[in-house]
């Protein structure tokens, strides 16, 4: 009788590959990896950016005329100016002053200066009528640094996955005195390493948006 051979069968089925590939290690830590790219805030945080610039004006206030006389009564509204700027700009101005003397008569206007946050200030003061009423708008914009901090926290934090602190250098100033499009020095720390750290340059444009640009 002949033999009849049949082919050996594989040892077991076909090895699958030895591992899918091995995924990334996790997401690059805050200081290190290329610098992110200028941005600019969009979307649902530009609520918070439109706080960054204040602008006073429009502020009508009627019956400023001294008591018996066509002569109006300035000192209330120097009172008025102060109040108003320290309701929106969030800091009382000082050396309010506007010039004594003011006769009453429609469509003229003075200036009155203040100080705020030790920056210079003015407001041009037009008479609506000759009964004393007047429009009181001020000359400047007004940055608000703590919402920029606030702005970087979130677009930084955003782009690097981790949670930072902003901090600006503005001289101590709370209040920028016409900041906007002024380049604004800040530090961007991860808040969980204090010794990763980046650079970058704050630009708050007229509308309040807030950007950036590494340093």
């Amino acid at each position: 009788m002949t033999q009849q051979s049949y082919p050996t069968p594989p040892y077991g089925p076909p090895a699958p590959p030895y591992a899918p590939p091995a995924p990334p290690y996790g997401p690059p830590v805050f200081g290190y990896g290329p610098p992110p790219a200028p941005r600019r805030r969009t979307g649902a945080i530009v609520a918070v950016v439109v706080a960054a610039v204040l602008v006073l004006g429009g502020l009508v206030v009627g019956a400023l005329l001294l008591f018996g006389t066509k002569t109006l009564d300035t000192a209330q509204a120097e009172r008025q100016i102060a109040q108003a700027t320290e309701d929106q700009a969030g800091v009382a101005p000082t050396d309010v002053s506007c010039p004594a003397d003011v006769e009453a008569r429609a469509g003229a206007t003075f200036t009155c200066s203040a100080s705020l946050d030790g920056q210079p200030i003015t407001f041009t003061v037009m008479q609506t009528d000759g009964d004393g009423n007047i429009r009181m708008d001020s000359d400047n914009t007004f940055v608000d640094v703590a919402t920029v901090e606030a702005s970087l926290d979130e677009q930084l934090g955003q782009a690097a996955g981790v949670e930072v602190v902003s901090t600006c250098d503005t001289g101590g100033h709370a209040v920028l005195v016409d900041g906007v499009g002024a380049p604004i020095p800040c530090t961007v720390t991860n808040a969980g390493d204090a010794s990763d750290s980046v650079a970058v340059t704050a630009t708050v444009d007229e509308d309040g948006a807030v950007s950036y640009v590494v340093r």
